[in-house]
């Protein structure tokens, strides 16, 4: 997935290797997130007209950061750490 494919004040799912990923862009700041509710695992869709992440299997809200706004989910958005490769987003790999 390309930076330049997530629009000012707007979020996009994709896809990095295996992982599924949420990326908000925040006036040109990227957020980087798990793609997965963290209720029960399903993947989140991009609601562009309120600006959340909506779970589409039982109804979790989420801000554009990841932070839970209605739930039964309890626990925001895990952020992923990334970099840039020109306007490429490739995921660190966590250190142990």
């Amino acid at each position: 997935m390309h930076a330049d494919e997530v629009p000012i004040n707007e979020g996009k799912n994709g896809k990095i290797g295996t992982r599924y990923i949420a990326v908000y862009n925040d006036n040109g700041n990227l957020l980087v997130m798990e793609n997965v509710c963290t209720h029960r695992g399903c993947q989140l869709e991009w609601n562009s007209s309120e600006k959340i992440w909506g779970c589409p299997c039982h109804g979790s809200r989420f801000h554009a950061d990841g932070t839970v706004l209605k739930g039964p989910a309890t626990k925001p958005l895990p952020r992923l750490n990334f970099r840039l490769e020109g306007s490429e987003i490739k995921l660190e790999e966590a250190e142990n």
